[in-house]
């Protein structure tokens, strides 16, 4: 912990540190080149010889490396397409509304907009909700100029990491790194025709009576005969699920619980961990590649997760599959009509080879054993990493192992967050508001946890201390029985892997108590981590859940008192679930008055779909108001000092 004496001596506005090119990157360690020579020499390698960085873990940070992540990250589909086109039908969901797409980019006449809007040409049914002709609807898509594709969407229905981590500028430039709060994600998975293959991701059961009616009779693992839910039934429900999650929030992680999380910004250097509880932690960057790994891999990869489906959700495997391939949005991968099969034996007649189907571009880890009986580790959480074969023709993610993940890493830590350059900060600045609340802030001890230059102390705090909702903290406590040693292969391994590849021991220590638990901070009962404040004008709402969201428009803030002016606009409710953007200097208010943030948790508490979604604005009872001894004015000017956290926050 900085003690308050060596933060008297810290600049809060001075900009951060950038990832700096031609070190290394060693399991989270950043080297030197005379640092790393030595780590090479100390192993008795050759360190004249590129290959032997490569061969102890150390991945060399060069422009080249920078711009290959770069390309992956916009241009390089995420997803099997088995699994997410064939039998989800992410692809068949957006035609539902090509029309409307269509018309609405013609529209634009070759402008730009970062936040599309379609009007309905006829009836759109999904779920229990139908959303009548002439609705019109802001998908939250950004469209660059003269593009007729939105950012991060393919023709063919694929999306790329930009759909969800990029944004435009009002004039139409590219901002890397900014998260799309507005993207309508929740409409847009609810219109695939199988969307419940992604049943794991909520807490549904496919055995729950009340999903009982036409569903086909398989064999389960035991040998048993057992009736799956009817199709349209179980789809109805959780398309209603899905469509209780706001917007700019998405369900990754198929742990059963529901527990949807906001889409985060990716200015990522040193900000480890990674996710919102930091279960990101080890391997290459200091765990970024593992989180680039899971976006590729164990968050997308619906069918994988039927390897422990039996001791993580209680659900048979057999039942698992055969629920996901009942309803598969192309016909010919249903399981057959009028015959009892083992779900996993015909889907192996169907598709022999697993590589052309669920683990399309992924391997197992090594001693992790053998697919479809992987066993998890911290660095993958399904036993399997995204690794396309090293000479894929024409896949620009293809080299040796892990290149693609560890490429994403550096171009991300390249990120940093763009110049607020809104009126309002410039106001903030000239009348030196952002350098009071710079004081206010380390007055109200912030610092402690929110340490500068990046504002974290990289650590994971348990849930008992943060007291947030803890859905999202709990998401892998259910793995922590069946973790394996985290190890990789070497990153001049070719891929197929050959028999005779090194591996290499992912270290552990200072992050877990043993190399199969989970980080620290996360046991027993769920963690989070400290998040960076920086880039906070781009990323509201706020906390862990995103809970601390406000309209703008709806307080009237003066040096007496704050009003609230328009109850609509407090909460997700006022906000996100209705496609509007939270206010982010209103939102940050809510976060450290504790008044208005009750106000704001009541209206999230009264929205039942909230409630399902665990997303109430509770947690991080740390106050900059009255009761805490500041008035007015000082809150104003640490929210503005907040605000003001971008690549150089001293200027504008």
């Amino acid at each position: 912990m900085t003690s308050q004496t060596a933060f008297a001596k810290i600049d809060l506005l001075q900009p951060a540190p950038t990832q700096p090119l031609g070190y290394y990157d060693y399991f989270g360690k950043l080297l030197s080149p005379q640092e790393a020579l030595q780590v090479v020499v100390n192993k008795g390698l050759n360190p004249n010889d590129p290959i032997s960085y490569q061969r102890v873990g150390a991945v060399k940070i060069t422009k080249e490396l920078v711009a290959q992540g770069e390309d992956i990250f916009f241009n390089r589909k995420i997803g099997d397409t088995f699994g997410l086109q064939g039998v989800f039908g992410l692809g068949q969901g957006f035609t539902k509304i090509s029309n409307e797409l269509g018309v609405a980019i013609a529209s634009l006449q070759g402008q730009p907009t970062t936040n599309l809007k379609i009007t309905l040409q006829n009836d759109l049914t999904v779920g229990s909700r139908t959303f009548p002709q002439g609705t019109v609807i802001s998908t939250g898509l950004k469209v660059q100029r003269g593009q007729v594709v939105p950012l991060g969407n393919a023709p063919n229905g694929d999306i790329t990491c930009a759909i969800c981590h990029a944004s435009l500028s009002n004039n139409g430039k590219i901002l890397a790194g900014v998260p799309n709060g507005e993207l309508a994600i929740s409409l847009l998975i609810a219109l695939s025709p199988n969307t419940a293959a992604g049943f794991a991701r909520l807490n549904f059961n496919p055995l729950d009576p009340q999903y009982k009616g036409n569903g086909k009779t398989i064999i389960d693992s035991k040998g048993n005969k057992v009736e799956l839910p009817d199709p349209e039934k179980f789809e109805k429900a959780f398309d209603d699920a899905v469509l209780d999650v706001p917007f700019g929030n998405f369900e990754s992680s198929p742990d059963g619980i529901r527990n949807t999380t906001q889409i985060p910004n990716i200015f990522t250097f040193k900000d480890h961990p990674y996710a919102a509880d930091g279960q990101f932690a080890v391997g290459p960057f200091a765990g970024l590649s593992a989180i680039n790994n899971a976006v590729h891999s164990s968050e997308i990869n619906l069918l994988a997760a039927a390897q422990l489906s039996a001791e993580t959700l209680g659900i048979d495997p057999e039942v698992y599959i055969g629920t996901f391939l009942q309803n598969a949005a192309v016909p010919s991968l249903r399981l057959p009509e009028g015959v009892i099969v083992k779900p996993s034996e015909w889907l192996r007649k169907l598709v022999p080879n697993s590589t052309q189907a669920e683990l399309e571009d992924q391997i197992p880890a090594p001693r992790t054993r053998t697919y479809p009986n992987l066993r998890p580790s911290l660095f993958t959480y399904n036993g399997l990493v995204f690794s396309p074969n090293t000479q894929k023709p024409g896949d620009i993610a293809s080299g040796p192992f892990l290149f693609a993940n560890n490429a994403m890493s550096a171009f991300q830590n390249s990120l940093v967050p763009p110049a607020n350059q809104t009126s309002e900060n410039w106001q903030a600045l000239n009348s030196n508001s952002v350098k009071r609340g710079a004081k206010v802030f380390e007055k109200a001890n912030c610092a402690t946890c929110h340490i500068p230059p990046f504002f974290t102390d990289n650590k994971i705090y348990p849930i008992d201390e943060i007291r947030t909702n803890p859905a999202r903290a709990q998401s892998r406590l259910g793995l922590n029985n069946l973790l394996v040693p985290p190890k990789l292969y070497t990153f001049n391994t070719p891929v197929p892997i050959p028999a005779n590849a090194e591996v290499l021991d992912v270290p552990t220590q200072g992050i877990s108590d043993s190399p199969t638990t989970l980080p620290k901070g996360i046991l027993p009962k769920g963690g989070y981590k400290t998040t960076s404040l920086r880039g906070l004008y781009l990323s509201a709402p706020y906390l862990h859940d995103g809970g601390a969201a406000v309209r703008a428009g709806s307080l009237k803030v003066d040096s007496n008192a704050i009003a609230v002016v328009d109850k609509s606009g407090l909460g997700l409710s006022g906000t996100l679930s209705l496609g509007i953007p939270a206010d982010p200097a209103s939102s940050l208010r809510a976060l450290v008055d504790r008044d208005l943030r009750a106000l704001v948790v009541k209206a999230n508490k009264a929205n039942p779909s909230l409630v399902r979604s665990n997303l109430d604005g509770t947690g991080h009872y740390f106050y900059v108001d009255r009761q805490a001894g500041f008035n007015s004015n000082q809150q104003t000017d640490l929210i503005n000092f907040l605000l003001a956290l971008d690549d150089n926050p001293g200027s504008f």
